[in-house]
């Protein structure tokens, strides 16, 4: 069924990390990026009148 061979399987075994980091990495600073808008932009006006 698959047309790779025992080199190409070996190469695709593991999960690209690199990948895996850079995913973290920007839902991070987006949850930052979040939280410091909700926090410091939103909540500062105060309630809606």
């Amino acid at each position: 069924m698959s047309d790779l061979s025992p080199e190409q399987q070996e190469a695709i075994k593991d999960a690209p990390k690199g990948t895996y980091a850079l995913m973290l990495l920007l839902g991070a600073a987006l949850a930052l990026g979040w939280a410091f808008m909700f926090f410091f932009m939103f909540l500062k006006h105060g309630p809606v009148s």
